[in-house]
């Protein structure tokens, strides 16, 4: 993939971060996207998607990863249903 094509905070970009790691690291990423989201919840999304992000470069993948970032976007889905009841 080239990433100038790729519009940041796309599926196709949070799958293209994860390149190259193991495929439940990458098929996991793909899902902390947040461009596909209205404005105002988009900031929520992305803060949590840079933790995901940060979190894959700096540790090995293995079962915990996957288990922190599953956690993670359980998390991620609550936070964004709290702005959406913050409106």
């Amino acid at each position: 993939m080239v990433m100038e094509h790729i519009e940041i905070g796309t599926r196709e970009f949070m799958a293209l971060a994860g390149e190259g790691r193991h495929p439940g690291t990458t098929q996991i990423l793909r899902h902390f996207a947040w461009a596909h989201l209205p404005e105002h919840l988009r900031p929520t999304s992305h803060n949590v998607a840079n933790l995901a992000l940060h979190m894959v470069v700096k540790l090995p993948d293995g079962p915990e990863l996957t288990a922190g970032l599953r956690k993670l976007l359980e998390a991620k889905d609550c936070f964004v249903r709290a702005a959406i009841d913050a409106e």
